[in-house]
This record gives C-alpha cells, structure tokens and sequence, in this order.
C-alpha cells in the first residue's frame, strides 16, 4: 500500500471501512471516531486466548486496546460508541461485559468471583474460597474522561495501573486483602478494550501521566469532522447489514481452562507450558512487521524513542491483527493489513499532537487569565489602600491644623501609623487633585514641604 496523505482512501480499503464511513457521514459522526470504536468493540469480543505472534523471538502479544476519541463535549463521542454497539452487536450468549468503572478493584470482579469452597460433603470450609469465573472478555466506556480522572483520584484507586498492566497483558488484580478478595487473572486470561472520550481541555488525565507510559498507550481518533457534508450531500444511510459478524472471530477456551489458568497462576506454570491446557491462538505476521519491531526495539533500547511513541509497536500490531480477524479470512496478518494499520496510527499520532497542543494552548490561556485576574485584584487593592491613606492625610489635616497654617509631611506621615510607607504618594495625589496646598515657599521634598487643606475643602467626621 502506498503511502496515504489523503485519509478519505484508508475508508476505502476495506468493505467494512467504506460502510463505516457512509454510515458515520449519514449519521453526521467522525467515522474515524467510529471506526475506533468499532475496533475497540470487536477487540473486547475476540477471547483473551488470541494473540498476535508479530515475530518468533517475541512472546506472545495481547490484543487489549485502549482508544480515545478526541474533541469537544457535544462532538459526538457517546454517539460513536452507541452506533458501534449497534453495528456490532454481541452474539448471542456472548461472554461480553460492557462497563463503566469507578475503581480499578472493579475490574476484575467483572471476570471472576470468589465462591465459598465446601468439602465432599458439601459443607462449606470456612475461610476458603474458589473461583469462578463469570466472563474473560470486558469493554470499558467512559464518554467523559471526567469520570476516568475521577476514579482515578480516590484515594486508593487501582484503576491507573489496571489500565497499564491490561494494555501490558500483565497480572490483573492483586493479592494482598483477605482470601475473599484474592484475585489475581494472569496473562493471558482476560480480554479488555476500552473507549475513552477525551476532551482536549481535559486531556492532562493521560498526558500528566507521561512518566508511567499511560499516554503512550491510547489510539487517538478525533471525535470531529471538519469534512461533513453539506444537507444536499448527505449521503443516505446504509440499508444493508454491517460487513461484519462477531460470530466469526476465533473460539476461546473453556471457562474450566481459565479457572485451570487462574489456578497455576500463569502458563509457564501448566504442564507443557499451557500449551495442550490453555492453549493460545496466534496471528502471524509479514517480514515488514518483523523488521518494524526490530527498529523499534533499537530505538527503545537505545533511548532514543518518544515515550509517547515507546508503544508505537503494539498499537500498530494489535491494529492489524484486529483488521484481519475483521476480513474473516485467516489468521495470517499480510502486508496490506499492516501498512493500514500503520496509517490509522499515523492518525492516531497526529490527533494525539494536536490534542496536546490544544492542551497546551488552553492551559496558557487558564494562566494568562488567573494572571491577569490576579493584576486586576491587586491593581484594585492598592487603589482602595490609597483612597484609605488619601483620606488620613485629609482627616489629619483637617484635625492637627485648623487655622490651615500648615504641616510638614513627615510629621503627617508619623499620624498615619500603618499606612506611613504611602503617605508621601498619597499627599503628591491629593495635590494633583487640588484638595491640599503648599504652604510657603516649595522645599522640593514632600516629606519637608508644609502641607494643609485647600480653601474649599472641608472635612466632615
């Protein structure tokens, strides 16, 4: 595939693509927004048993997706993920787990549950506890990344690293708290997808996070589009079903393979290494893949990758295994899947940039303001003080020196106690004004000049 600057021809690669981007011009929708949400809906209901294999040196890699859709409230962000649900609905009995979690504990409650364990007898034992699990595949929607900062914010909360160790397909969970709360999914156990909206102006909830890799993690897709077509282009909505079928993904294991899995607490650990009891189910991939990943390897090791882009590899080879698994035709990745893969991440790093700048931008903008209030308010404050000040000059005037036959202005300065620093400036006002006059001869120093109020200026207390 050649290089793509115009993004309208990666719609058209693909039948699914071009449904996807009529459907979403129709429905007045980013169709990059939609088809980020149609890839994390897909990843969330293929088994946590499918793997991609991008070289043979790798280990085993999941597929678990974290996308964001980028752009203003009211872009259009929940629509995208309403339409991908009904474009791809789950089949019917689907292990399939839709959630909203306000803690990272939550997670992986949703996978499994902790039953009491009871002897042969049937009788429970008290303080054991097995597991039983209930789904392996979960997607996780926040339309507002408000709520994901907000979980992430109690005191506690585990939904930050649940977020990096899914993407990382590491251990799940944790195994500190009582026996009835032990859980811990290994590798390879759990399918998790996720769909976040991202508001530019609150985007620092994964890009503050620079340091553990959070950001790095995400495809970026915007939520808008500066491309819809006027009313009397509108394309009209497809009639036809959507070009694909959730049926058609891979089979997962058994829900008594994963409690075996749990078990043994990871593969290595199962005889043959879980390759007869749990075994995985892997996508191969083109040379041009294996000679990405090197690239990226060097770059990493060397100290030289973005950390923005130190998962460039991942997004990039989970897209193209989603891709083809879309095609139902095989479980070989070829050229043509990676290459469009890679342009929706190219995608994907020219959202995320432009989000950041937007952040940025407004942040500044945040700054300039407080600033700016922050002037105001003491501009404010020093003109009440010198109205405060102005009038002891007046009131000591009007009381120290009846006859008007005037008082130097240090020993003015001495009646106005705390506000003696501004007095001087106070009395060169108050001239300007014309509400004091010099008495005498001008000594060129306010502070030896005799001062005393002005013919027509009366004082009342």
């Amino acid at each position: 595939m050649e290089r793509i600057d115009d993004y309208r021809d990666f719609f058209g690669r693909r039948e699914w693509l071009r449904y996807t981007w009529t459907y979403a011009k129709a429905l007045r929708i980013s169709p990059w927004a939609l088809a980020g949400a149609l890839l994390a809906r897909t990843c969330a209901l293929t088994p946590p048993n499918v793997v991609a294999q991008v070289t043979a040196d790798d280990m085993p890699m999941t597929l678990n997706l974290l996308v964001a859709l980028v752009g203003p409230t009211g872009s259009g962000k929940g629509k995208a993920m309403a339409h991908a649900r009904h474009l791809v609905p789950a089949p019917m009995l689907s292990a399939l787990v839709e959630v909203k979690p306000k803690t990272g504990e939550s997670i992986p409650a949703k996978y499994v549950s902790k039953i009491p364990a009871v002897d042969a007898d049937g009788k429970q034992i008290k303080g054991e506890y097995t597991d039983k699990v209930v789904s392996d595949r979960l997607l996780v929607f926040m339309p507002e990344i408000v709520s994901m900062r907000a979980a992430m914010s109690r005191q506690g909360s585990t939904l930050l690293p649940s977020l990096l160790e899914s993407f990382s397909n590491e251990p799940l969970g944790d195994d500190t708290k009582g026996k009835q709360y032990q859980l811990k999914l290994p590798a390879y156990a759990y399918r998790l997808a996720a769909v976040v909206g991202v508001q530019p102006s609150n985007s620092g909830t994964l890009f503050d996070e620079t340091q553990t890799g959070l950001a790095g993690r995400f495809l970026y897709l915007p939520s808008t589009d500066h491309d819809m077509p006027a009313l009397d282009d509108k394309p009209a909505r497809p009639i036809v079903p959507f070009p694909f079928d959730a049926e058609t993904l891979p089979e997962g294991n058994s829900y008594t393979q994963l409690e075996a899995l749990i078990q043994f607490g990871q593969r290595e650990a199962m005889p043959q290494h879980g390759e007869t009891g749990y075994p995985l189910t892997a996508l191969d991939y083109p040379r041009e893949a294996a000679v990405y990943a090197d690239r990226q390897q060097v770059l990493s090791c060397s100290g030289r990758s973005d950390p923005l882009d130190s998962h460039r590899l991942e997004l990039v080879a989970r897209v193209a295994a989603l891709l083809r698994l879309m095609e139902h035709d095989g479980l070989t990745v070829t050229t043509d899947d990676w290459n469009l893969a890679d342009v929706l991440v190219r995608k994907s790093d020219m959202t995320r940039d432009e989000c950041r700048e937007q952040r940025r931008s407004i942040a500044t903008e945040e700054r300039a303001d407080r600033y700016a209030a922050d002037n105001e308010a003491r501009d404010r404050a020093s003109e009440k003080r010198m109205e405060v000040v102005k009038l002891r000059v007046l009131s000591a005037l009007d009381k120290y020196d009846p006859a008007r036959e005037g008082i130097k202005g240090y020993q003015l300065r001495q009646k106005c106690g705390k506000y003696g620093p501004d007095c001087y400036t106070a009395i060169e006002a108050l001239y300007e004004e014309g509400k004091v006059e010099q008495v005498g001869e001008s000594t060129d120093s306010t502070s030896s000049t005799l001062w005393a109020l002005s013919p027509d200026i009366h004082i009342h207390t």
